[in-house]
């Protein structure tokens, strides 16, 4: 069972060989940094907020708050363990994933709200298509640019719909949640 976690942590995925895998993909959250994808410097905000740390035995700890709507003012808050697995940062989606989850207020200082519904609907539309599947996140940069690409993989395939644009943020950048344009 080693050689898709060797062949993964090798893997380019067809990217532009100007992205390089991250020696270390914490290094910036070691620094107090926040992860901000599909960022919009301009008017600083950001669709997903991703707080890192390291954990006890090589566990990486990970609050993320992705913003589900602007009005009313909603986001989806996880706190959950991931392990670190040769260049990923691996875990599955299970009951244990979503014990930590909840419907909060978008805006800071994330208010949880009380409605269930919210929580129903995130996970059979969002998380449902992941449930009991490993998932895995790999960090990508280029040389002189702020812009992190991660990339993502379901049981040890790769999953284009997990692919995002992430920069690292300072908590008091001044940096707000916004959740994406409906399509």
């Amino acid at each position: 069972m080693l050689w898709p976690i060797i062949l993964l942590s090798a893997a380019t995925f067809d990217l532009d060989p100007a992205w390089k895998p991250a020696r270390d993909p914490l290094v910036d959250a070691r620094a107090g940094k926040i992860q901000c994808h599909d960022a919009d410097p301009a008017a600083r905000t950001c669709r997903i907020m991703t707080w890192l740390g390291e954990g006890e035995g090589g566990r990486v700890q990970v609050r993320q708050l992705t913003a589900l709507s602007d009005s009313p003012a909603l986001a989806a808050e996880l706190r959950m363990g991931a392990t670190r697995e040769g260049a990923g940062l691996c875990g599955v989606v299970n009951e244990t994933y979503m014990a930590s989850f909840r419907i909060v207020s978008s805006r800071a200082p994330y208010v949880p709200l009380n409605d269930k519904r919210y929580s129903i609907l995130y996970r059979d539309a969002l998380v449902g298509a992941l449930w009991n599947r490993k998932t895995c996140a790999y960090a990508y940069s280029r040389a002189e640019d702020d812009l992190q690409l991660e990339v993502g993989t379901v049981d040890g395939q790769f999953a284009g719909e997990m692919m995002s644009n992430y920069i690292w943020i300072s908590p008091g950048a001044g940096y707000r949640l916004k959740a994406r344009v409906p399509a």
